[in-house]
């Protein structure tokens, strides 16, 4: 369903709810990538939550080749909840609008831990149709998560706190996982790290082996010898490059 978002996230304000690399933009807008962020708002691929322009070096080569990169701003406990797709979507539109990209506009979604978790929600709720996901140690299985750090329940709680469900449904529904038969038939490129102190990189198996099994293209990396959120530089520019590929494609 659409509701009328835009009469507040529209082209003229879109910046109060994205940090872009607009201004680095060269010639014709070609496509947009959303980028959700990690819990408490951080980002290992290299967004922030602090109003500025997009400027890392990857953020620079993408709008050279046309496409704009928005690090979206759902709240730092969204685990890509409804309100965070809901504004996805809005943001979305409004730069699809602005840059004049019609209704059928090439659009990935992408982020690392938190926001991995929620770009594979995002696949499952999103109104638009996805030309991929990029995922870098996304959480899957958020029931299963629940006592591994002290700081997580709450967080978790306060994502699906207004949803009418028990609160078990309300986890699953956020769980991707558990939702796996509801994702988008698109391309995705997910990578894990062996030594993940946060979310077991087996947990992420399960999950790439249940979207394989429904006969999804998945290109799945485990990086050796790395923590949470850390990429290996062969990972991180394959990683940007299928990105770059799926929406000039």
């Amino acid at each position: 369903m659409s509701y009328h978002d835009s009469t507040y996230i529209r082209p003229e304000t879109v910046k109060l709810y994205a940090n872009t690399n607009e201004a680095f933009l060269a010639g014709t807008v070609k496509g947009i990538i959303l980028e959700l962020p990690g819990l408490g708002g951080g980002s290992c691929l290299g967004g922030t939550m602090d109003l500025q322009e997009y400027g890392a070096p990857h953020a620079k080569e993408f709008a050279e080749n046309g496409i704009v990169l928005a690090y979206l701003f759902p709240g730092p406990w969204s685990w890509g909840n409804r309100g965070a797709v809901r504004m996805a979507d809005a943001v979305a539109a409004a730069l699809a609008e602005k840059y004049d990209l019609g209704e059928d506009f090439p659009l990935l979604v992408s982020g690392g831990s938190m926001g991995g978790q929620g770009s594979l929600l995002y696949a499952a709720e999103t109104r638009f149709r996805l030309r991929g996901v990029a995922a870098a140690c996304p959480c899957t299985d958020i029931p299963a998560l629940f006592s591994v750090r002290p700081e997580f329940p709450r967080t978790f709680v306060s994502a699906v706190s207004g949803y009418d469900m028990p609160l078990e449904d309300a986890l699953r529904q956020i769980s991707p996982i558990h939702r796996v038969n509801d994702l988008q038939d698109t391309a995705y490129y997910i990578c894990s790290n062996s030594a993940d102190e946060l979310i077991p990189e087996t947990q992420i198996d399960t999950f790439v082996e249940a979207l394989q099994n429904r006969g999804i293209s998945v290109t799945y990396r485990r990086q050796p010898d790395t923590f949470h959120g850390q990429f290996l530089p062969e990972v991180w520019d394959e990683m940007h490059r299928f990105m770059l590929e799926r929406v000039l494609a």
